[in-house]
C-alpha cells in the first residue's frame, strides 16, 4: 500500500512536469499574495551544498513591476546588454540544433516568419516587457562562492517551478533579465557581492496568446543518461 501512495506521488509530479511550459504572455491580475509567498516558501526546502542556501531573489509586485519592465525595454533599445555572468559565446552541437528548434516552436506559435525582422525584434523586445507579467523575480548568488553555488541556484529553481506549476502558477524562467545588470541594480535591492544569475516571472497565463501555444520537445533520457 505504501508503494502505492509513492506510486501516485510520483505520477503526479511527472504529470506537473510534463504539464509545465514557460508562458510569454500573462495575464495582469497579481497572484494572491499568500500564493506568490507559498511558492518560495515551498522552494526554500530545496537541498545546497553544506545547506548554505545560496539563492537570493528579489521579488517585484505591481505597482513596482511595470516601471522596471519600462526601464528594461528602454536599455534593451539602446543596446546596453551586459551580463555579469557571460553568455554562451557559441552553441556547439548538438545544443545548436536544440536551441534552433526551441524558437522555431515559440515563432511558429506566433506566426512570425524567418524573414520578419521586425517581428523577430518586437518578439525579442517582450522578454524585456517581461511578458506583461505582474511579478518578476531576480535571481543572484553571492560571486564569492563561485561556481557550485550556482548548481545550488540551478536545484532551487527547479522546486520554484514545480511548486508554482502545482498551484496553477505560470513561470518564465529568463536570462535575458540577467543582460541588463545595471538596470536592475538601479530599480531593486540588489547586493554589491551578488552576481545576477537570471530573472523570473510569474502569474497567470493569457489563453487568447498565441505566444503561450508553443511547445518544446525532450529528447529521450538516453540522450543525457549513460546507464552503466
Amino acid at each position: 500500500m505504501i508503494g502505492d501512495v509513492i506510486g501516485d506521488v510520483i505520477d503526479d509530479l511527472e504529470a506537473t512536469w510534463r504539464a509545465r511550459h514557460s508562458a510569454r504572455a500573462f495575464l495582469p491580475e497579481p497572484l494572491e499574495p499568500a500564493v506568490l509567498r507559498r511558492i518560495f516558501d515551498v522552494a526554500q526546502h530545496a537541498p545546497s551544498w553544506c545547506n548554505i542556501q545560496p539563492w537570493r531573489v528579489v521579488v517585484t509586485s505591481p505597482p513596482t513591476t511595470a516601471p522596471l519592465a519600462t526601464a528594461l525595454q528602454d536599455a534593451a533599445r539602446a543596446g546596453r546588454v551586459n551580463p555579469e555572468l557571460p553568455f554562451p559565446a557559441e552553441y556547439p552541437e548538438p545544443y545548436g540544433k536544440q536551441r534552433v528548434a526551441c524558437g522555431v516552436a515559440l515563432y511558429r506559435a506566433m506566426g512570425i516568419a524567418r524573414d520578419d525582422r521586425a517581428g523577430r525584434y518586437a518578439a525579442w523586445l517582450r522578454n524585456y516587457a517581461l511578458f506583461d507579467a505582474p511579478h518578476a523575480a531576480v535571481v543572484t548568488c553571492d560571486r564569492r562562492l563561485g561556481p557550485y553555488a550556482y548548481v545550488d541556484v540551478g536545484v532551487w529553481l527547479g522546486y520554484v517551478l514545480t511548486a508554482a506549476a502545482a498551484l496553477g502558477v505560470a513561470t518564465c524562467p529568463m536570462a535575458s533579465m540577467a543582460a541588463l545588470p545595471d538596470t536592475l541594480r538601479t530599480h531593486l535591492p540588489i547586493g554589491a557581492h551578488d552576481i545576477i544569475l537570471f530573472g523570473l516571472v510569474l502569474g497567470r497565463a493569457d489563453p487568447a496568446a498565441a505566444a503561450n501555444a508553443g511547445r518544446t520537445t525532450r529528447e529521450p533520457v538516453e540522450t543525457n543518461v549513460t546507464f552503466v
